[in-house]
């Protein structure tokens, strides 16, 4: 386990505990190679594919301790096996990547919601692949995705039928068509239709399939009303009984389904929502370009020679709020992921990372912006971020 800064920071086992590590052992168990050695311990080390449908659902947001909080007594409760780490930064763009290719952050590149891309000179956001800052002529979603998705899926190394079900909205995004690879996009619109699909699929398919399944609503509401408040139980419940429900259903042939999320959540009260603009001009002054990254961690490029001077001032004012250091030294310390890293990573990280404090969040506003104000929030190294369970089912 890397250690930095305070006992208060998870950060990634890439080792045996990890997203990076379930891919793995899943791979093997479907006949596919891996980039990183599978889990420890004995949660799936007995997995088999042979006749049986293999099935990967990923609960966008549903970290241990808010699957702890809101199901203590929950058919997934009942069904885990244990916990896993997120990837860092715990957020989706890095950990979903990491799910889909099997690559750390070091690897596939993708370094958080917000991401600086040297190529096209912008700060754009992988996933809906838009642009929020440009130094040069805004590049479209297509030639983006050219040049910012490298990392190739693991489900086309399956030697068997492949399936996607995503979110309607997300099935013929650029993202998605690279990252799910081969395998056969299904959207659905609510949870009663995709275990339906689910269902379909394991009883209807002359042939055992892997799915991967994934669903964003938890994170969504987790995001509008914190993930503490009671309506994240209630709906928490809703997916708890139609998981139930599903594996109580008939099936003509075995499967097996693993349950994990891609990140946890934390709260972010309104006190400790830091805004950029209110911070000193001396500070702001040495960066040249707005912040990327999350509202947990933001990556800092500073004008040439200011990295020292930027850290040592970023130090003082937010020294209980956020811990600092170079871009550098996080990724020699692996907490992106180990060698060999992506060519642009460290151009993505920057000079400097601000690493937030728990509770603390930091946003810059851009002209034309309207400002975010997030109750709950991801991609810092606490344990309801980093944390995240996993759950095995077999039917």
């Amino acid at each position: 386990m890397i250690r930095l800064l305070s006992d208060e920071c998870h950060w990634p086992d890439y080792t045996g505990h990890c997203l990076t590590n379930l891919v793995a052992s899943l791979a093997h168990a479907l006949g596919a190679p891996a980039l990183h050695p599978p889990l420890s311990g004995t949660a799936l080390a007995d997995l088999q594919a042979d006749e049986r449908d293999m099935v990967l659902l990923v609960v966008d947001g549903m970290g241990d301790s808010q699957l702890a909080r809101h199901g203590p007594h929950s058919f997934l409760r009942a069904h885990q096996q244990g916990t896993l780490t997120s990837v860092f930064p715990s957020t989706t763009a890095s950990a979903i990547t990491t799910l889909q290719t099997g690559a750390a952050p070091a690897q596939h590149g993708l370094s958080g919601w917000e991401m600086w891309d040297a190529d096209s000179q912008s700060i754009v956001l992988p996933l809906p692949l838009t642009t929020r800052y440009s130094e040069n002529t805004r590049q479209s979603p297509q030639t983006l995705a050219k040049h910012l998705f490298q990392a190739r899926s693991w489900f086309d190394q399956i030697q068997r039928p492949a399936y996607a079900l995503l979110p309607q909205r997300l099935i013929h995004s650029p993202y998605s068509i690279h990252h799910t690879g081969r395998a056969k996009r299904i959207g659905h619109t609510h949870w009663g239709q995709l275990f339906e699909q689910l269902h379909e699929l394991g009883t209807q398919q002359a042939k055992p399939g892997f799915i991967y399944a994934y669903t964003a609503q938890l994170d969504h509401e987790m995001h509008d009303v914190g993930p503490n408040d009671w309506a994240i139980s209630r709906s928490f419940n809703l997916l708890d009984e139609e998981i139930e429900r599903f594996c109580q259903r008939k099936r003509s042939r075995p499967m097996t389904l693993i349950i994990t999320a891609d990140h946890g959540f934390t709260s972010t009260p309104k006190n400790q929502r830091l805004q950029w603009e209110q911070l000193s001009a001396k500070l702001r002054g040495k960066l040249c370009r707005p912040l990327s990254g999350e509202g947990r961690v933001r990556f800092c490029h500073t004008h040439d020679a200011e990295a020292g001077a930027f850290i040592e001032l970023a130090r003082e004012e937010l020294a209980d709020k956020a811990w600092v250091l170079r871009g550098k030294e996080l990724i020699e310390a692996g907490v992106f992921g180990p060698a060999p890293y992506h060519p642009a990573l460290a151009s993505r990280i920057g000079d400097a990372v601000l690493v937030m404090k728990p509770g603390y969040t930091l946003r810059d506003t851009l002209q034309g912006e309207k400002t975010v104000c997030l109750q709950g929030a991801h991609g810092g190294v606490s344990r309801e971020e980093m944390t995240v369970p996993l759950i095995r089912i077999d039917l």
